[in-house]
């Protein structure tokens, strides 16, 4: 991978945003039969998968029929209300955040984050980015996407407290789900369609796959090596081989919960020379060895 050296006469162009998304807070949210909310705003934007169950979803005047494996996204103030099925009721995965800060300092709950459309204080919304997002998609890996959330979601000991280093690994695992989740979701024409037929073959193929014929597909879609990471990046925010490597870990961390397989056998599996080396990526990738992992989300499936 080429970085930039910097030196007395070399100097690089740098770009500013505005944005740059903040977790929030995250949170599973499981329905009773028939419970339905308030027609309500939410000052942050969220981003919900359907891990089990069904409902519907009224959001911005437009109704939603919703069913596990659905990923939702509201933008902040978007008018809405969810409606749970009275035999088979919604379980969520939640993830609220802003696109770029904004200062609420008498915020204190996650309630205070939900108005009436009435009583919605423009102030206190958060931007959105010009980047057109579908209100919901579907993905047949809700695992896969579980494993995300897994991730990015802080254990209750550390909701009440502020501490920003506390939080660093929640929003750095955050980060990475959003670029994953944009990647996912943007309308057509807002994202290049030989990537988008890319990224569904990387889906849809082992990592070991990938790693061997990810410029073969590039070119079948005729794109040479230097264009495809030009536009890969453009539109997923990582290279190839990142969004590769990212991808096998979280489908580790989707085995590890969802597999007996030993730790060894799955190094194995993975190609990982050494059970060592396997734990130590994993750790990076995770924040967790794959042990730790397995007893904190194991039990929840």
């Amino acid at each position: 991978m080429r970085i930039p050296v910097y030196s007395f006469r070399v100097d690089y162009v740098t770009r500013y945003s505005a944005f740059n998304p903040l977790l929030l807070f995250a949170q599973k949210y499981v329905f009773a039969p028939n419970e339905q909310c308030s027609v309500r705003k939410c000052y942050a934007s969220a981003i919900i998968l359907i891990e089990s169950g069904k409902g519907l979803l009224e959001l911005n005047g437009t109704s939603f029929e919703l069913q596990p494996g659905s990923l939702v996204y509201i933008a902040a103030s978007s008018v809405h209300r969810w409606m749970a099925d009275a035999q088979e009721p919604m379980v969520q995965r939640c993830v609220y955040f802003d696109w770029q800060h904004v200062d609420r300092p008498a915020f204190q709950y996650q309630r205070d984050y939900f108005c009436s459309i009435e009583a919605c204080r423009e102030e206190l919304i958060s931007p959105h980015p010009t980047i057109e997002l579908n209100e919901v998609i579907h993905s047949p890996n809700i695992q896969l996407w579980m494993s995300y959330f897994n991730a990015l979601t802080p254990p209750p000991e550390i909701l009440s407290y502020r501490n920003p280093w506390d939080r660093l690994q929640y929003n750095g695992a955050f980060q990475t789900f959003l670029h994953q989740y944009v990647a996912a979701a943007l309308k057509d024409g807002a994202r290049d369609p030989r990537i988008s037929r890319i990224l569904d073959r990387i889906e849809q193929e082992t990592y070991e796959s990938c790693e061997r014929n990810l410029y073969d597909w590039a070119s079948e879609q005729g794109l040479k090596k230097s264009r495809f990471h030009v536009l890969f990046k453009a539109n997923t925010g990582c290279s190839p081989n990142e969004y590769v490597k990212r991808l096998q870990f979280h489908r580790i961390a989707e085995q590890l919960v969802c597999t007996n397989l030993s730790i060894t056998d799955m190094a194995s599996k993975h190609g990982f020379s050494s059970i060592h080396y396997f734990s130590k990526a994993f750790r990076l990738a995770t924040g967790m060895s794959p042990t730790e992992y397995r007893n904190k989300y194991g039990a929840a499936y």
